[in-house]
């Protein structure tokens, strides 16, 4: 059976104050009463100056994080580096780079002190997006080998592209993705239309290990819609479709849900309940 986890993401926000306290307990509690198997932890910029206590109070909760999601902002900056090294400025460039790639080391420290065995990565990213791939991906082989001295192994998600495309980004990555694996994202998959087109490519479904879920209420390549994050049923994503495909390729990898349910001042906490039930249900038979 498919193993299902919670992002810390779903619960931690500017909306409530960062209290990644407050939602490592109710993770806690999900996996408890059984509607989940254990939590991915969403790295945010929050926790930069907090590594410590923030790992603490992951082991104080006593469930161990299976993935860590790397700050977002990473890929971005690579992307911006690679518009800098295209331009000509490549002092600039390098200097990018550089600050990328040690923001990129504090998350594998993370990963690290907790354990954590892979982690998601955005290897492109922001509105350089990829525009110069070719550079984002020139960079795999140094990320690969930072990310195996801190004991984790990058899993390439296929984020939205405003130059190409995911799918096509990832089959130029593949010849250097080396230990790394790739992970699939529903909502990006719908934005892109690129669902089953993915999802029955033999090169790439052969490195899927794990899967984003969310829902997707926008059209082709509709950027506007990638906000708010919505749950499944809330869009127009065919989940039971989606899980017909992962078992249609033998998909055994891991599943974790990304829609948020912070509501104000609250967490709705039977909103995440009565998705993660459909999500055991429908994705982790």
């Amino acid at each position: 059976m498919r193993e299902l986890y919670t992002s810390t993401g779903t619960l931690v926000g500017h909306r409530n104050g960062f209290n990644y306290r407050r939602a490592l307990d109710e993770i806690a509690g999900l996996v408890s009463r059984g509607y989940c198997d254990g939590l991915e932890l969403m790295m945010l910029k929050f926790y930069y100056d907090k590594i410590d206590d923030v790992a603490g109070a992951v082991r104080a909760s006593g469930v161990k994080p299976a993935v860590i999601h790397c700050e977002k902002d990473v890929g971005t900056m690579i992307s911006d580096a690679g518009i800098l090294h295209h331009d000509g400025r490549e002092d600039e460039a390098k200097a990018l780079y550089r600050e990328a790639e040690e923001l990129f080391r504090i998350n594998c420290v993370m990963a690290e002190k907790l354990e954590i065995p892979r982690m998601v990565l955005h290897l492109w990213g922001g509105l350089s997006s990829d525009r110069n791939i070719e550079y984002n991906i020139s960079k795999m082989s140094r990320l690969n080998e930072i990310a195996a001295a801190h004991g984790t192994r990058i899993l390439c998600e296929n984020i939205p592209s405003n130059h190409t495309d995911p799918r096509s980004n990832w089959h130029k990555l593949l010849p250097e993705l080396g230990e790394a694996g790739l992970i699939f994202d529903t909502r990006f998959g719908k934005l892109h239309e690129q669902t089953r087109e993915i999802l029955a490519d033999d090169a790439l479904t052969e490195k899927i290990e794990h899967v984003h879920i969310s829902d997707f209420g926008g059209t082709y390549r509709d950027f506007r819609a990638l906000r708010p994050i919505l749950h499944p049923g809330e869009g127009s994503i065919d989940f039971g479709e989606v899980a017909d495909l992962l078992n249609g390729f033998g998909y055994t990898g891991t599943v974790t849900l990304e829609s948020p349910v912070m509501e104000e001042d609250a967490l709705n906490i039977p909103k995440i309940e009565k998705t993660l039930a459909y999500l055991r249900e429908i994705m982790c038979k």
